[in-house]
C-alpha cells in the first residue's frame, strides 16, 4: 500500500529529470532544498524545490504551497511551472530569480539606498494576493527576490494561507518572530488575525532593508515583544513605516491603500532601480563605497596605531614590528631560554616540580612586552591547534601552543580588552575606549590573519543620514552594553540555558545564549545603582527560578549557623530587587565567589576558603573539607576537579579538599593569574623590576573543571 497520499491531477507522476536538468544547489526553503535548473526542451532556467517526503508528513501543507502559487499569476509573484512526485520526492518547479533575495544583497554589504524602493515592488504583488483572498504570513527580505532583469518577485508561500468566507481569520502561530504582527503573536489570547498581518510585515521589512536588520533583532525571540514606538517624522518613508506598523489591525491600511502612499509615488517604481542595485552587487569595483567610523573605530582606521608598549618602541628593530602596525609580537631575544627548547617548570629547588598532584607550569612565552589583563584558550575545530587568547591594553592577541618554536603572538582585534569568554567558536570580549561587549567570529578572524593589512571587520559603512554597523562582520558590538565594566557567565544546570550578565554604570543587562542564531541575545535590562567599587559580580542559579540571581556583595552572617550572606539581585522580579537570600548586613571583603554545584558555593575571604550552600551555611561532608585556610592573603583562586589553587604575590599553594597540599614560593618573582577558563595561565615578573618583560606559563596536565 502506498504510504503517501495520492497526488491530485495537478502533480505529475513521471520522472522530472526528463524535463529539468539540475545545475546547482542555491539554497533552502521552508520544506526543502532549492536548485537552479534548466528546462531541457526550452533551455529556460527554473528554480526547483525538492522535498523528500517521509511517512507521516502532512502532504496537505505541501500541496498548499503548490496551489497558492498556481492560482497567483502576477508580474510581482514568482511564476509556477509544474510539480512532480517521483521516488518519494516532490519537485516544485518555479520561475528562477537569478538576482537572489533582497537579504542576499544586503548580506553583500553594498550601498542599499535603493533597497527600500525595491521593497515597494513586492507590495504590488501582495495587493494582488490579498485581492484573491490570500495572505502570505512570512513577508521579509529573504522572501523578496530579484530576477536578472530587475523584476521584483514575492516568493516562498510555504506558510501562506487562504482566507475563505467561512474562516475569515486564522488561528495559528506561524511566521518569523521579528516580522510578526502583534495580533499574530497574541493569537491564542485575542482569537485570530487576517491579511493585515502582512502589512505589519511590510513595515518591518522596510526597516530591515533601511537598517540591515529588523528592529529589536538583538532581543531573544522568546522575549521579543511587538510594540514599536516610532517618533513622528515628516519624511514620506518614515510615515510609510509608521502607518504600516499601526498596532491596531482595524486601523492598519490595506495593501491597496498602502500602494497609494506618497512614499511609493515618490520612489518611481521602475525596473532601473533594481537593475542598478544588481549591478552594484555584481560589479562592486565600478561603484564608490563610503566608510564612516565611530569613536572606537577612529583609532583603527584614521590614525596610526601606536606601538604596543614603551619597551617595543626601543626594541622595534629586534622584535620585527614594522609597517604591519605592530600586529605581531615576538619573544624578546634577550630574555630567558626560548620555550622552543622545551617546557620550563616554575618551581623552587626544595619543592621540586610537583604542583597540585603532579601537574607543573610550562613556560610558553619569554619576554612578553604586552600588558595583559586576561586570558583564555581555544582549540581550532579544523586544525585542532590549541591557542591562548590574551586580552591586553593594546588589543586581543593569540599564541599557537602547537607552534611554540615560532614564539609569536598575533593580533586578532586592536582594542583594549579586559575580559574574554569563548562559546561555540565565538569570542565574547569587553573592549574599546568606552568598554562595550563585543562578539568575535574566531574562525573568521583566524582566516583574516592569513591576509595582509588590517581586517575589514573594524569598519562601518556610511549610508544616507545614518551610520550603520556591518551586521555580518566578523566582529560586532552587542547593543545596549556600552559602559559595561564587568561580566559573568553561568549555565543553569536545571534547564541547560547559558546566561551572560553585564554590569553597567547604572544597572545590569542580562543576555541568554540562543543556539539557532549562535549568539547572546538581550533578555532584560535593569536600571539601579551598583556598589562602587563592585568587588563581587557573579550569578547564582537557584532552583525553580528561570533566571539566575546576581551576587553583588557578601556580608557577615546574620543568623545562627550561617557563615556568610549573599547580597543578591533577583533578575526574575521587576519590583523586589533584593531577595530574602540577601540582607543589609556588614559587608566583608570577598575576593572570589563561585557556584561549584547546584547548592555548593565557594567563597574566598582574605586567607580562607569556605564551601557553603546558597543560604550561606557550611556544607557538611565527612569526606571533604568545608573550610581551607592559608598563611597568606589570597589574590585569586582556581577551582580544579578535587582541589583549589590559591595564588598570592610570590607564589601559589594548592590544597585538595581531602587535605593534601603542595605549593611553590619564589620571593624573587611576582606572579599574577591571567585566566583559568579551560587552561590556567600565569604571568611572572622579577620582584625587583615590576616593569620588566613578563614570562607566561600554563598549568600543564589540568583543565579547569568549573
Amino acid at each position: 500500500m502506498d504510504i503517501f497520499p495520492r497526488p491530485s491531477g495537478e502533480i505529475q507522476r513521471r520522472n522530472p529529470q526528463q524535463d529539468f536538468e539540475l545545475i546547482q544547489r542555491v539554497g533552502s526553503g521552508t520544506y526543502g532544498d532549492v536548485y537552479k535548473a534548466r528546462n531541457i526542451q526550452t533551455g529556460e532556467l527554473a528554480a526547483v524545490k525538492i522535498i523528500k517526503l517521509e511517512p507521516g508528513d502532512d502532504f496537505s501543507i505541501i500541496q498548499q504551497e503548490i496551489f497558492m502559487v498556481k492560482e497567483c499569476m502576477h508580474h510581482n509573484i514568482v511564476a509556477y511551472f509544474g510539480s512532480y512526485l517521483c521516488r518519494e520526492k516532490l519537485w516544485i518547479c518555479m520561475e528562477y530569480c537569478g538576482g537572489g533575495s533582497l537579504q542576499d544583497i544586503y548580506h553583500g554589504d553594498i550601498g542599499h539606498s535603493n533597497l527600500v524602493s525595491c521593497d515597494c515592488f513586492h507590495s504590488q504583488g501582495l495587493g494582488y494576493l490579498h485581492s484573491k483572498g490570500k495572505m502570505h504570513r512570512d513577508i521579509k527580505g529573504a522572501n523578496i527576490l530579484l530576477t536578472d532583469n530587475g523584476d521584483v518577485k514575492l516568493a516562498d508561500f510555504g506558510v501562506a494561507a487562504k482566507i475563505t468566507a467561512t474562516i475569515a481569520k486564522r488561528k495559528s502561530f506561524i511566521g518569523t518572530p521579528y516580522w510578526m504582527a502583534p495580533e499574530v503573536a497574541a493569537v491564542e489570547k485575542n482569537g485570530g488575525y487576517n491579511q493585515l498581518c502582512d502589512i505589519w510585515a511590510v513595515g518591518i521589512t522596510s526597516i530591515e532593508l533601511a537598517e540591515l536588520q529588523p528592529p529589536m533583532f538583538d532581543l531573544h525571540p522568546m522575549r521579543y515583544f511587538l510594540s514599536l514606538s516610532l517618533p513622528p517624522r515628516s519624511t514620506a518613508f518614515h510615515n510609510f513605516v509608521k502607518v504600516s506598523l499601526t498596532k491596531n489591525p482595524k486601523k492598519r491600511p490595506t495593501a491597496e491603500k498602502l500602494l497609494s502612499h506618497l512614499f511609493i509615488d515618490q520612489t518611481g517604481l521602475t525596473r532601473r532601480v533594481a537593475v542598478e542595485l544588481l549591478d552594484k552587487m555584481n560589479n562592486p569595483d565600478n561603484h564608490q563605497h563610503f566608510s564612516e567610523v565611530d569613536d572606537d573605530d577612529l583609532e583603527v582606521n584614521n590614525s596610526p596605531q601606536p606601538c604596543l608598549s614603551p619597551q617595543l618602541n626601543s626594541l622595534s628593530d629586534e622584535l620585527g614590528l614594522t609597517d604591519e602596525r605592530c600586529l605581531t609580537v615576538r619573544r624578546f631575544p634577550g630574555s630567558e631560554s626560548s620555550p622552543g627548547l622545551g617546557p620550563r617548570r616554575l618551581s623552587t629547588p626544595e619543592q621540586g616540580n610537583k604542583v597540585c598532584m603532579g601537574a607543573c607550569f610550562s613556560k610558553v612565552f619569554d619576554g612578553c612586552p604586552l600588558k595583559i589583563n586576561c586570558a583564555t584558550s581555544w582549540i581550532h575545530p579544523d586544525t585542532k591547534d590549541q591557542y591562548l587568547i590574551f586580552g591586553t591594553e593594546d588589543g586581543i592577541y593569540t599564541l599557537n601552543l602547537n607552534e611554540l618554536h615560532e614564539a609569536t603572538m598575533e593580533q586578532l582585534f586592536p582594542r583594549k580588552c579586559t575580559w574574554l569568554y569563548i562559546i561555540n567558536n565565538n569570542l565574547m570580549s569587553l573592549s574599546g575606549k568606552t568598554f562595550q561587549l563585543y562578539s568575535h567570529n574566531l574562525i573568521g578572524l583566524f582566516e583574516q590573519l592569513k591576509k595582509p593589512g588590517l581586517a575589514s571587520q573594524f569598519q562601518t559603512h556610511r549610508f544616507p543620514d545614518k551610520i550603520l554597523p556591518r551586521r555580518f562582520a566578523l566582529t560586532t558590538k552587542i547593543p545596549d552594553t556600552k559602559g559595561c565594566h564587568k561580566c559573568c557567565i553561568v549555565r543553569n544546570p536545571y534547564t541547560g540555558h547559558k546566561y551572560l550578565c553585564g554590569a553597567l554604570q547604572s544597572g545590569i543587562v542580562l543576555l541568554q545564549w540562543y543556539e539557532p542564531m549562535q549568539r547572546f541575545m538581550l533578555i532584560k535590562h535593569f536600571d539601579f545603582p551598583l556598589p562602587s567599587p563592585l568587588k563581587v559580580f557573579e550569578m547564582l542559579v537557584v532552583p525553580e527560578q528561570e533566571y539566575p540571581m546576581v551576587c553583588i556583595a557578601v556580608s557577615q552572617a546574620m543568623e545562627p549557623g550561617q557563615v556568610v550572606r549573599f547580597e543578591t539581585i533577583n533578575l526574575n522580579s521587576c519590583s523586589s530587587w533584593f531577595t530574602e537570600m540577601g540582607s543589609t548586613g556588614q559587608a566583608v571583603d570577598a575576593i572570589h565567589v563561585t557556584q561549584l554545584e547546584r547548592d555548593t558555593v565557594l567563597v574566598c575571604l582574605d586567607k580562607n576558603l569556605k564551601i557553603v550552600n546558597l543560604m550561606g551555611r557550611l556544607k557538611s561532608n565527612k569526606k571533604l573539607a568545608s573550610e581551607l585556610s592559608f598563611d597568606f592573603t589570597i589574590g585569586s583562586v582556581v577551582c580544579l576537579q578535587d582541589s583549589v589553587l590559591a595564588f598570592w604575590k610570590h607564589g601559589m599553594q594548592g590544597k585538595s579538599f581531602k587535605s593534601n597540599e603542595v605549593g611553590i614560593s619564589d620571593p624573587s618573582r611576582v606572579f599574577r593569574l591571567l585566566g583559568s577558563d579551560r587552561v590556567v595561565v600565569l604571568e611572572s615578573r622579577p620582584t625587583d623590576n615590576p616593569t620588566a618583560l613578563s614570562n607566561l606559563y600554563i598549568l600543564a596536565g589540568h583543565e579547569n573543571s568549573y
